[in-house]
């Protein structure tokens, strides 16, 4: 026998049931691993969130507790339904809490200001469409049942056909506002609620049109048209018909959802194609409501809510109503004529700021403006409006055509800063890595360093993870890694974002000092909040606590919420045990709930990329 040969067919046959053996167990036994990990991560987070929920009976704040329940049953809701809708209805109880203690702080109180302050409503406002999210029906339920007696007389008050609304141009009125607000979150609410059901998006249209004319009745109209073409027909002669029945000169809201509706129909910016059929209104619908606004316009009145209106919907009327164009503008001229100073000037500030307004339209502007806060806002709608063009020649044409030197550098470092952002954005990460040499602001680098640098990170080549490196080195030499004020912290903060996604541990090695600094400044800024009594950031020495984040005037360490989320993804258990450093329980239980729900947000993104490759933006 030829043994060597015997051998070798021997040893090939092994091999060969080794290597089938490997790609039928290996996955399976990696695939094992990884689930557990995960588990032990999500037991991680449920630890977080419970911890988060038991330090949330010692909050003195009802509307903080309310907040802390809220975001826990939106987080929970992946694990346990029936906990997640306990914590939700726990939110609505701390909510009306609430109220009843600001309700009587208003009565014990001499400060006329107060009740311009709604942090309760302010928290309802936030919590409401998270539960939303999951249930829709659940939320209508708890709008209802947390709805304040005030709001609730307002609404009634809006059923009434001619009732005037309050407010306007130059006449804000808060409980307006706060009407109006709760109409828009009842019709967002009856939106989800009734994507599956048609029979109730009727019902929902009808009973949203008795307490006036929204914008938002467009979008549920346009879920109907998707299920039921002939019903959303029918439904949209209903509004036409309650647009024609009101009275626009009393009613302002529906006034503006006219022009909304007509403003829709003729964007030509809005998509030519889509792959689902959107509701429009006919021909005949859009010239019934022109003919309404026209008639409204053209009555003897001085309203200035009508003269501003005025201009708001000429573009539109011009194009379906041509041939009333002439009375129509007479009427404006002679309006206008009438228009106090102060008027004017906001007028002039709403062209300033108008998204059809031109860069050449606002330097004419310039030399007319008397006031110096308005010159700056001007000046700031120029800067921006430059840095959105793409034509280089007539952005450095404009930027020298600007009177002072400061806005000329800055105009030209926003336009270099999008300028690498679109760059990038085209995947010419090489040039973008060229412009930036072009950038004169210390802060503005450092963020296009850090920027490209992850967009190199993700490329993944062994070339491409080394120039990553290289870019954040660059973006770390120019900043000081003991930050002395605000804006070096902000800078330092920036690098922690970069490092997160390239080297987390570098990340975390720069964010643990910062650690300390943001609980002296938390607690700094408790202590001076005792003596405003009109503080946005702090109520009876806690944190008033917020869904979505913090204001940036606020308490400094809300604004690095994104680092904080991205570090918790990159290692959070680590994360998890840095958040036990924050020395006050308010900050140390917001701060574990936004942790967890980062890494459940990247979760998510993981699930969609790897069964549809879909796209999640963390607040989906």
């Amino acid at each position: 026998m030829n043994y060597p040969r015997f051998f070798c067919v021997v040893c090939l046959i092994i091999l060969s049931l080794t290597l089938t053996l490997a790609q039928n167990i290996s996955p399976t036994e990696s695939q094992a691993e990884k689930e557990k990990i995960q588990k032990e991560l999500e037991e991680r987070v449920l630890q977080m969130i419970n911890q988060a929920v038991g330090d949330a009976a010692y909050l003195k704040l009802p509307q903080n507790r309310a907040v802390i329940y809220g975001i826990a049953g939106d987080l929970y809701w992946k694990f346990d339904e029936k906990r997640a809708r306990e914590l939700f209805r726990s939110s609505a109880n701390e909510i009306m809490i609430s109220y009843a203690e600001q309700e009587k702080e208003k009565k014990e109180t001499d400060d006329q200001f107060f009740s311009l302050f709604d942090l309760s409503g302010n928290a309802r406002q936030e919590i409401l469409p998270m539960i939303a999210k999951h249930d829709a029906d659940l939320a209508l339920e708890l709008l209802v049942q947390t709805r304040p007696r005030k709001i609730a007389e307002e609404l009634l008050k809006a059923t009434e056909p001619n009732a005037k609304q309050e407010g306007g141009y130059m006449n804000f009125n808060p409980d307006h506002f706060r009407t109006q607000q709760e109409i828009a979150l009842e019709q967002r609410f009856a939106l989800l609620a009734a994507e599956q059901n048609p029979d109730k998006a009727i019902k929902l249209i009808n009973e949203s049109l008795a307490k006036g004319i929204s914008w938002n009745v467009l979008p549920l109209l346009q879920k109907l048209h998707r299920k039921d073409e002939k019903k959303a027909a029918q439904l949209a002669d209903k509004v036409i018909g309650k647009i024609t029945d009101t009275d626009l000169n009393k009613k302002r809201d529906d006034l503006i959802a006219a022009i909304r509706f007509l403003q829709f129909a003729t964007n030509p910016n809005m998509p030519k194609s889509s792959k689902e059929k959107e509701f429009k209104f006919t021909d005949a619908q859009l010239k019934t409501i022109a003919e309404k606004l026209i008639d409204t316009f053209l009555q003897p009145t001085n309203s200035l809510d009508i003269t501003m209106s005025i201009g708001q919907a000429m573009p539109s009327l011009e194009k379906i109503l041509p041939q009333r164009m002439p009375a129509l503008k007479q009427k404006q001229a002679e309006a206008l004529k009438n228009l106090p100073p102060e008027v004017k000037r906001f007028e002039q500030q709403q062209k300033i700021w108008g998204p059809n307004t031109t860069p050449e339209e606002i330097l004419a502007e310039l030399p007319k403006i008397t006031i110096e806060f308005e010159k700056i806002t001007a000046l700031t709608s120029l800067v921006n409006k430059i840095s959105q063009i793409e034509d280089e020649s007539r952005a450095k044409k404009l930027i020298e055509q600007i009177p002072d030197e400061k806005t000329r550098e800055k105009a030209l470092d926003a336009y270099e800063s999008a300028k690498i952002s679109r760059t990038a954005k085209d995947g010419k990460l090489e040039d973008a890595k060229k412009m930036i040499g072009n950038l004169s602001n210390k802060k503005t680098r450092i963020q296009k360093l850090v920027s490209l640098a992850v967009e190199f990170h993700k490329k993944g080549t062994e070339e491409d993870l080394k120039t990553s490196d290289g870019l954040m080195t660059d973006a770390k030499n120019l900043t000081n890694q003991y930050p002395e004020d605000e804006d070096e912290l902000n800078d330092v903060m920036e690098l922690v974002r970069g490092y997160s996604f390239v080297k987390p541990e570098e990340g975390f090695r720069i964010f643990e000092p910062v650690v300390d600094q943001l609980n002296e400044h938390f607690q700094a800024s408790a202590v001076l909040s005792k003596f405003n009594k009109r503080s946005f950031t702090f109520s009876k020495g806690e944190l008033v606590m917020k869904v979505r984040g913090f204001s940036r005037d606020g308490v400094l360490l809300f604004r690095y919420i994104d680092q904080i989320q991205l570090l918790g993804k990159a290692d959070l258990n680590r994360m998890n045990s840095l958040s036990d450093r924050f020395q006050r329980p308010d900050a140390r239980s917001i701060v574990k709930l936004f942790i967890a729900q980062g890494f459940l947000a990247q979760e998510k993104k993981d699930e969609m990329e790897n069964t549809a490759g879909g796209v999640f933006f963390i607040g989906d």
